[in-house]
């Protein structure tokens, strides 16, 4: 059967590489150009500033306050009622942290985040306050010993093109300065798209859609949080001066839907719709993570069932989110994540389909008219 979407594909264009600024059928939009502006940005964890001023910058005229506390996070409040509830994506990307300088120019650093170091070498960085242009360079195949070349690197340096510390530091380059890879985002075809950083951009940019388009009666906190990627830091911060009735983070979530995939591995899809988690935790028992509570997942379920939106359920063993710190931090609340499936995560090529991102949007926007059980309420229905 063709779909309402794939047939507006053929009629607007038969170009293949062809993007719809679009979801036909949905009265959401998660807009390219946001995400763009927001990727452009260089978020380190430590160093996101210029991410959270742009995000700052694009959804004030549709809050009625916005502000920065000290950790570097920030909070775009509507105005509502007395029952709040906070919506969490994080600012920061995975980077990497100058440690020292050698004699040759050469920088030495410290991966910041869950990185693979098979995406590290050959890679394009840019390093410090200027975004110097500089490069992960690997060791030359032709003088590797055949275990190496089926090995991953050890010791990487970053070269700037510097040949003394002195040529660093006059590049305005030093040591605790941080470092982003250099990439963009870019459309793929049948509107997936493709970048670094979209762990957890795309996110930003989905509060962003929801905050043009929202009028409900509850207080909504749309919060950018600070160094999610090395410990969630900031929607504990946030997650207790706020203290919301709810709490949801909004995230991408790993699929492994492609020949390189694990055949064990979780079962979602891209362009399956938004994945609602049962819970995630960095070990099979799920320690440090959330285990999602039954009224939480029913809200989101019921907003999905009234836009007609399938949703995807999974786990993740592998990692946290923000939600984990928004359930437990003071008095704990309600809490859970809603998540748009995403290939090759922590990697400079992230990739997702605007289709599930539009989705996305579309169930939190309808989960906001819709009521929550209030903190009174026990989590074990009754």
């Amino acid at each position: 059967m063709t779909d309402e979407r794939t047939l507006a594909n053929w009629l607007v264009c038969s170009d293949p590489n062809c993007y719809l600024p679009f979801t036909p059928g949905s009265r959401m939009h998660v807009s390219f150009d946001d995400l763009e502006t927001l990727v452009e940005a260089p978020g380190a964890p430590g160093n996101e500033y210029a991410v959270a001023d742009r995000f700052a910058d694009l959804i004030e005229p549709h809050v009625d306050r916005v502000s920065f506390d000290a950790m570097g996070n920030v909070v775009a409040t509507s105005e509502g009622s007395d029952f709040e509830i906070m919506l969490a994506a994080h600012t920061d990307e995975l980077g990497f942290l100058v440690e020292d300088v050698d004699d040759d120019g050469f920088l030495t650093f410290h991966m910041l985040g869950g990185h693979y170091k098979g995406n590290l070498s050959g890679q394009r960085v840019r390093v410090g306050p200027d975004g110097v242009l500089g490069v992960v360079g690997p060791r030359c195949r032709h003088y590797m010993s055949d275990d190496e070349k089926e090995s991953l690197p050890e010791s990487l340096r970053i070269d700037v093109g510097a040949t003394s510390p002195e040529e660093v530091a006059d590049m305005n380059v030093e040591p605790g300065d941080y470092a982003v890879w250099d990439y963009g985002v870019s459309r793929l075809g049948n509107d997936r798209i493709t970048g670094r950083a979209l762990d957890d951009r795309i996110a930003l940019a989905i509060l962003l859609a929801i905050a043009r388009e929202e009028d409900v009666d509850a207080t909504v906190h749309y919060v950018a949080t600070v160094q999610e990627e090395v410990g969630l830091r900031g929607a504990r911060t946030t997650g207790y001066s706020l203290d919301p009735d709810v709490g949801i983070a909004l995230e991408i979530f790993p699929v492994d839907d492609y020949p390189a995939g694990r055949t064990d591995g979780v079962n979602a899809t891209l362009d399956g719709g938004p994945v609602v988690e049962f819970g995630d935790g960095t070990s099979e028992y799920f320690f440090g993570g959330v285990i999602v509570d039954r009224q939480t997942r029913t809200w989101l379920r019921d907003a999905a069932d009234a836009t007609d939106v399938d949703l995807q359920h999974d786990v993740m063993l592998t990692g946290s989110t923000d939600a984990t710190e928004l359930q437990q931090v003071r008095g704990g609340r309600h809490a859970g994540a809603i998540a748009v499936p995403c290939r090759y995560s922590h990697s400079p090529v992230e990739t997702l389909s605007m289709r599930d991102a539009d989705a996305t949007a579309e169930v939190l926007l309808a989960a906001l008219e819709r009521k929550f059980p209030s903190r009174d309420d026990i989590r074990r229905p009754r």
